[in-house]
């Protein structure tokens, strides 16, 4: 209620100077009000198989134009929809170049099943949308509720996202030209211990040991008293050192090196774009043509993403009945470097290693033939790693479509269309032997390939009717759809090359294989659809839709779905009752319902399938194949039935309020189980369970000012809540995350959910000695204490529990663009309240008992000492017991707010365009991820966590810093 209250506040108060603006800049005349009242929306968005008026849609559908990111450094489509529509979500996962980014649209539903949105380029249903630059798209619309993703069925359920490409245009030919190039750098630096904090900590972790190894032992015993009780005659060689028990002597002179590893394993990166196209035509030939160079140095050393794009666009007026067009976008990327992200890979390295080293091993310490430093452990310098590992990916796709219509009628119309996206990767990784073992080259160099062939084919037929009787407009659309999809992928692992210097794979050089491996899987989907939009002096709106879908990939008692959609509008302001109400322009009411399906799972996966096995013949073993599947007849889609209710205001023009509120409940929710032992397999695939997601959606357009100085506003705010309704008959809890211990999907819950123990600080003295605090079986002072969560008096199993979920509160973006004569400025905020993120990857850097190998969080700098030095209160001893517990101390807030983007650009003036015999020109500076307010302390960014809500060491965003220009000739 308050939020709704602040929410009414700000739209009364900005419609309230608004309305004083437009009384000192156009008088209250009955000409202009007049005007104000009868212009309709005329705005056109792209729906399902169609397109239609914005003051016609009778669903949800949000909307971003090209202006919104043409001055953006972003290297796919999918990051210009981050904060920009209401219900939709967008997570970078990675920072790592080229990556894609998580969407979800009014959030998550499934456990086992997809829950990202379809994509669609311009009819041509896609699995991403890498092969689209961000160069060649016109808008992107997202189809949020069941009445405009219907039309999809099967695959609707989580969204739709539909891209629509730039095309030709009548006229001369119009050659645009746009390049941009920035600095990139890291965004934020974890909080690592420096090296006199490490120095310090391994000190007294190294000095408590050899105090408890022997009575008489002393904290200020020498490194020569120390190496005599080991009996290592050479005392000044200290590779023969025992590190648990003797600290370097070295440590704090300038006999040593000190590294702070996140600097010298990022970099400032290049990030830069050019793309030409060229547009033209006349009635009979409209055709775009155009190119697109892209390329984005890593943060990582040597790492890095480039693509090149193509895009031919041609439509025909062969006569008048009879139209053709043709498109074809091939596209070529490389993306190269080692794998930096993720548990035990070379960032989680990087952070780990110690912050001092030998002089004489740098930064390659215990790389091939460089030294080892002794108290570094046996980690190999991840520098070293980075240098002189190859493991690069080669892509090459093709999106192509044709399609030929023809009218029938004046009223009626076919159009037959089909389409083709044909992937080839290849990714070819080389490990030379001394990324291995040391100082043995030649023996165990890892070689590998693997090559994925993707191609998908469309076809389809639809027949389209348009008819206008007096105050009665009638649409319908009916069709017919066929895809195949087939994937072949072939890997092959080798070892023991005689040469890493030549690093080429070559099955004929290696000493044995690994793996030689070869997949394919293919299905099917076809489809039946038709719709029907009916309206009554554009006033009130009616729509019924109808998809029926079969697919390969569910049993044989279930191959067909039928999926109806229901939508209704009312345009309040059209009434009599309102015509005397000149400052409101729009007054629209409307409801949806429908169903949806998901059917993103694995190919065969209601089939019982075989694999390779051994059988016995008269003593010796023979190659066959084994049921290594159970078959499921009735494993069906899940099924999503949601309703939506939306109201539309817009006022004097110059305002533009949309709310929905909505309600999703997904059921026969798709699911990988376990299965009894006795039957021979591990698990099968079922239908079980349901969840629900509800929320409210606000969004905000407003012309604050306008005139020479003009202020726009673009605000949205999304609310959803997530539970889980069902699980099965029995309702038995799910436990899913790291090691399926961090997180519960439960009956009256959001999806998964953490399920911590819970702590609450660090045990004293005195609780050790006061019966009455729970403790852990052993803890002494200085331990973690938990919250005894039953209130048996022990800490154990029984106390973990849930503790919030990954789903925040709300999510919200705001923009403001300021226009004086030829400048303009934006600045984009987006954020969100709420929610968890569980830091893995600082755990697992910085939990108790990790040794003095390893560096840790800067947090340990403040650790427990004594309970007169008690440090932060949060942080233990060294040493502790507890340190292998999943608790809340890498539980973290995940709200923040973040400044995305600001942007000032400059239109060269007229005249002097003229003269440089050109027809527009422009210049900007943007600055992007500039600044963000977070409580993330274990990672390096909120948004950079997985769908369960834990982050094991995302690639770090980047801040970018960039220049461009764009101009017509």
């Amino acid at each position: 209620m308050k939020k709704s209250i602040v929410t009414l506040g700000i739209l009364l108060s900005t419609t309230a100077f608004i309305f004083a603006q437009e009384k000192q800049t156009t008088g209250t005349t009955k000409d202009s009000t007049k005007t104000n009242k009868t212009k309709d929306i005329e705005e056109v968005v792209v729906i399902a198989y169609g397109t239609q008026k914005k003051g016609e849609v009778t669903g949800s559908v949000g909307r971003v134009n090209a202006e919104t990111f043409k001055d953006r450094p972003i290297a796919r489509v999918d990051q210009a929809l981050t904060g920009q529509i209401a219900g939709v979500k967008t997570r970078s996962t990675t920072g790592k170049p080229g990556e894609p980014l998580e969407i979800r649209v009014r959030g998550s539903a499934s456990i086992s099943a997809s829950n990202s949105p379809l994509y669609v380029v311009d009819g041509m249903v896609v699995d991403d949308m890498g092969n689209v630059s961000p160069d060649d798209v016109q808008s992107i619309e997202v189809l949020k509720d069941a009445a405009s993703t219907a039309m999809y069925g099967s695959r609707g359920s989580n969204g739709i996202v539909i891209i629509t490409t730039k095309k030709g245009a009548s006229g001369k030919p119009v050659f645009s030209f746009s390049q941009y190039y920035g600095i990139q750098t890291i965004e934020k630096k974890l909080d690592i211990m420096t090296s006199s904090e490490w120095i310090d900590y391994a000190t007294e972790s190294i000095n408590k040991r050899w105090v408890a190894l022997a009575p008489g032992n002393s904290a200020s015993d020498s490194y020569a008293i120390r190496a005599n009780y080991f009996n290592l005659a050479n005392t000044t060689d200290y590779n023969l050192a025992n590190i648990n028990y003797m600290i370097d002597p070295r440590w704090g002179t300038n006999q040593v090196a000190n590294i702070d590893w996140q600097d010298v394993f990022y970099r400032p990166a290049s990030v830069q774009s050019y793309q030409l196209s060229a547009r033209g035509g006349n009635k009979n030939v409209k055709y775009l043509i155009s190119g697109a160079y892209f390329d984005q140095e890593g943060l990582a050393i040597n790492t890095g993403f480039s693509r090149f794009n193509l895009s031919a666009v041609i439509d025909l007026n062969i006569s008048d009945k009879w139209k053709a067009g043709i498109s074809f976008r091939p596209s070529y990327s490389k993306s190269y470097g080692a794998t930096v992200d993720g548990k035990d890979n070379l960032a989680h390295k990087m952070l780990s290693m110690v912050p001092v080293t030998e002089l004489s091993a740098g930064l390659y310490t215990n790389f091939w033939k460089n030294t080892r430093y002794r108290w570094a452990g046996s980690t190999q310098s991840p520098i070293g790693v980075m240098e002189n590992t190859t493991n690069n990916t080669n892509e090459f796709r093709l999106l192509s479509s044709l399609y030929v219509s023809y009218d029938i009628l004046p009223d009626l119309n076919i159009k037959i269309s089909g389409g083709a996206t044909n992937n080839f990767n290849l990714n070819n990784g080389y490990t030379p032997t001394f990324d291995l073992i040391t100082n043995t080259p030649g023996q165990v160099s890892i070689a590998s390939r693997r090559t994925v062939n993707y191609n998908r084919y469309l076809g389809e037929a639809l027949l389209n009717y348009k008819k206008s009787f007096g105050d009665h407009s009638i649409a319908a659309i009916a069709g017919y759809s066929a895809e195949n999809y087939r994937t072949t992928t072939q890997y092959n692992r080798n070892k023991g090359f005689p040469n890493d210097d030549l690093k080429t794979f070559n099955f004929t050089q290696s000493a044995s294989v690994l793996n030689s491996e070869y997949t394919a899987s293919e299905w099917m989907l076809i489809s039946m659809f038709g719709r029907v939009n009916y309206d009554y002096k554009k006033k009130y709106m009616l729509l019924a839709s109808i998809r029926r879908d079969g697919s390969s990939r569910f049993g044989w008692d279930n191959l067909w779905g039928i999926f109806p959609a229901f939508g209704a509008g009312w345009k309040v302001d059209k009434e009599d009752f309102l015509k005397d109400v000149n400052w409101l322009n729009n007054l629209k009411l409307r409801y949806s319902w429908g169903e949806n399906g998901n059917n993103s799972i694995g190919d065969y996966r209601a089939f019982g399938t075989l694999g390779g096995g051994n059988y016995s013949f008269g003593g010796s073993l023979s190659n066959g194949l084994i049921p290594n599947t159970i078959e499921n007849r009735n494993l069906t889609w899940e099924k999503t039935q949601s309703s939506d209710f939306g109201f539309e205001l817009g006022i004097l023009n110059r305002i533009d309020f949309t709310a929905d509120y909505y309600i999703k409940k997904t059921k026969d929710l798709l699911l990988e189980q376990p299965v009894a032992a006795v039957t021979g397999y591990t698990t099968m695939w079922s239908n079980i369970g349901s969840v629900q997601n509800k929320g409210l959606e606000l969004e905000l357009n407003t012309k604050n000012l306008i005139g020479e100085f003009r202020w726009n506003t673009s605000a949205n705010i999304a609310f959803n809540k997530n539970k889980v309704l069902q699980l099965g008959r029995d309702n038995i809890p799910i436990y899913t995350g790291f090691s399926n211990s961090t997180n519960i999907i439960q009956v009256g819950q959001e999806l998964n959910s953490f399920y911590l123990y819970e702590a609450i600080g660090v045990l004293s003295t005195a609780d050790i000695n006061n019966p009455n605090v729970a403790k852990t079986s052993g803890a002494i002072a200085g331990d973690v204490k938990y919250k005894d969560f039953n209130g048996d008096g022990i800490i154990n199993e029984d106390d973990r529990h849930i503790i919030g979920g990954p789903t925040p509160r709300y999510y919200w973006g705001f923009t403001n663009t300021f226009t004086y004569k030829n400048f303009d400025l934006s600045v984009f905020l987006q954020g969100q309240k709420g929610g968890y993120s569980y830091a893995l990857l600082g755990r697992a850097i910085d939990r108790t008992g990790m040794g003095t190998t390893t560096n840790v969080m800067g947090n340990w700098a403040n650790r427990w000492r004594s309970d007169e030095n008690p440090g932060d209160g949060k942080t233990p001893r060294l040493d502790g017991t507890t340190g292998s517990l999943l608790d809340t101390r890498w539980l973290y807030d995940a709200t923040y707010i973040q400044l995305k983007n600001v942007t000032l650009g400059y239109n060269f003036p007229k005249d002097l365009v003229n003269r440089l015999k050109i027809s527009s020109l422009r210049v900007y500076v943007s600055l992007e991820n500039v600044w963000r307010k977070d409580h993330y302390y274990g990672g390096y960014n909120p948004e950079s966590v997985q769908s369960d809500g834990t982050d094991y060491g995302a690639y770090p965003n980047a801040k970018v810093y960039m220049m461009g220009l764009n101009f017509n000739f």
